[in-house]
């Protein structure tokens, strides 16, 4: 046993012996007390007030009380639970100018250095956050694919230079339709969005068509203005040009500016925010705007914490609160409106303490009925409460029976963790049916049941005596050998193969249970078995899995109740 808050046993220490003090003196102060008053005998029977030993009786039951809610607030911890640890952000996709003029020198060293530092700054603003990076000019293209790495952007943008693009003109929306096309299998709407940081000199593209785009994807743009309205000769195209800067067709120097307009209407057209490089205020606004942006979970892993065990002793402080109020009220006709205010307070904790426990027997008794949704329901709040491998194992069984197999495949991975070899093996066997009917529904992805047959086979090593997870590993591998060969999952018309039985390798045949009997030809039925119309292999093939359908074997057990776990109900 561990305590999250140790040092709470310190006041425990100084709080008990200081009570068991104060008890005795106000012992001694109450005798002392009643022998003025009157003869202490001609008193006990003709007053309600306590005697000696019912008074100490409440001294006891309330220090009990006392030093039992100091031990749960000290977080008493006993054993280990698997934990989720999701990771939450949003997906950011930056859009930088590398055009010739990001090389005007009138924001610093350079206008794309400054674009590089303020990207950066407001992009690791939100480490969580998935990061991508497009780079345009007169064209554009995805650099980075959006990542969690936020280490990768920075080496990115690092090496951005104006030499990468063959085009020196600026495109704002061809960079945009870019960003859409990216986003179009990318996250979710309202929890993505758009940074583009460019001096907005854009001569080319169809900005409306873009914004169009946008708006359709509910795609917001926070545009982030980089340079001066007094601008600043540009650069030539090379270190080998005769003169340092660029010149027109009539040779005056090429002066570029800031130019703010498409860029304002671009982040103001698609929800997004406007900001100057240098303004500060601005730059804080438009971080905050994209900090406003809904996450998403972006990716979960397990892990183990230690179990909280602070309700039990709080649970008995409360019962010994209840018997101490009691003791305080026995022999007196009436406790008064503020005893009754301290049962109800007692009896209203009792109740949310219990809460779970109410959950989960109702989540069972609901799905004994049928009622699945509802149970689920139960079952969820109880997991709340306390997410004992026990719970998470009859809500992946809810979860199940409502088709929901990703879900109940993720309750059936935290129900095995259990301590109980018995209670792991059913999880992973029902883990396995889940991952199967994933592959089922996501045909051309052969990782469900990659992990199916994994599942099986650590159930078989838990329980090398269980049939049905046998006869289900042999079904998952030769559909696993089946989508290799055909490169797809054959989808839910192969849903039927997955039951109980003895099933060999090579295929269906090695299955008496499942033969179809008294068919001219074949089957494993009796020789004098009726005649019948020969089928076509194919008619076999459906006959035969329909025949199988039958023998699925149950995907989930009878639900486990608080304290004992359930049997497989095949």
């Amino acid at each position: 046993m561990s305590f999250a808050y140790p040092a709470v046993l310190i006041l425990l220490g100084v709080c008990l012996p200081l009570g068991v003090w104060l008890a005795g003196r106000a012992e001694r102060r109450r005798r002392i007390a009643l022998e003025v008053f009157g003869d202490p005998e001609l008193l006990a029977r003709i007053s309600t007030l306590p005697d000696r030993r019912r008074s100490l009786r409440r001294w006891a039951l309330g220090l009990g009380a006392l030093g039992l809610g100091l031990v749960a607030l000290a977080r008493p911890q006993v054993g280990e639970r698997r934990a989720e640890l999701a990771r939450t952000g949003r997906d950011v996709l930056v859009l930088l100018d590398l055009s010739r003029s990001m090389n005007v020198g009138d924001a610093g060293a350079s206008r794309l250095s400054a674009a590089k530092r303020v990207a950066w700054e407001t992009v690791s603003a939100s480490p969580g956050d998935r990061v991508g990076l497009v780079v345009f000019g007169g064209s554009a293209f995805l650099q980075l694919p959006l990542t969690s790495d936020q280490a990768s952007l920075q080496l990115f943008l690092d090496a951005a230079s104006s030499d990468d693009l063959g085009d020196p003109a600026t495109d704002i929306s061809a960079a945009l339709l870019t960003a859409v096309r990216t986003f179009e299998h990318e996250g979710e709407r309202g929890r993505r969005a758009v940074v583009v940081l460019s001096d907005g000199e854009s001569s080319e593209g169809d900005l409306d068509g873009a914004l169009s785009e946008l708006r359709r994807e509910e795609l917001p743009v926070f545009a982030i203005g980089v340079g001066t309205g007094a601008g600043g000769p540009m650069p030539a195209d090379s270190a080998d040009a005769p003169e340092k800067y660029h010149r027109d067709h009539i040779g005056r120097v090429v002066v570029s500016r800031l130019e703010e307009g498409e860029l304002r209407r671009v982040a103001e057209g698609s929800g997004g925010r406007f900001a100057r490089w240098n303004r500060l205020e601005e730059l804080r606004r438009l971080r905050e705007g994209l900090a406003r942006l809904e996450t998403r979970t972006l990716a979960t892993r397990q892990s183990t914490e230690r179990a909280d065990r602070f309700q039990w002793p709080l649970a008995a402080a409360i019962v010994l609160l209840v018997f101490e109020m009691g003791a305080a009220g026995a022999g007196r006709p009436d406790r008064g409106p503020r005893a009754r205010g301290r049962g109800l307070a007692a009896g209203i904790v009792v109740a949310s303490l219990s809460g779970c426990f109410d959950d989960a027997r109702r989540g069972v008794e609901l799905y004994e009925s049928g009622e699945y949704a509802p149970a689920l329901e139960a079952f969820s709040g109880a997991f709340e409460e306390d997410s004992a491998p026990t719970t998470g194992y009859n809500t992946g069984n809810a979860l199940y029976r409502l088709r929901r197999y990703e879900e109940a495949a993720k309750r059936y991975r935290w129900a095995a963790a259990a301590d109980s070899a018995r209670s792991r093996q059913r999880s992973l066997y029902n883990l396995g049916n889940a991952l199967v009917r994933v592959a089922e529904e996501q045909p051309g992805d052969a990782e469900p049941l990659r992990q199916a047959v994994e599942a099986y086979e650590e159930a078989l090593r838990l329980n090398p005596t269980d049939a049905d997870a046998k006869w289900n590993l042999e079904l998952a591998l030769k559909r696993l050998g089946d989508d290799r060969a055909a490169g797809g999952s054959s989808g839910r018309g192969r849903a039927a193969d997955y039951g109980r039985g003895d099933m060999n390798v090579p295929g269906y045949e090695g299955n008496p249970d499942a033969a179809v009997g008294a068919m001219a030809g074949g089957g494993f039925g009796s020789g004098e078995g009726e005649s019948v119309e020969e089928l076509t292999q194919e008619q076999a093939r459906r006959l035969l899995e329909a025949v199988q359908r039958q023998q699925l074997t149950s995907h989930e057990g009878q639900p486990a109740r608080r304290g004992a776990v359930g049997e497989r109900d095949w």
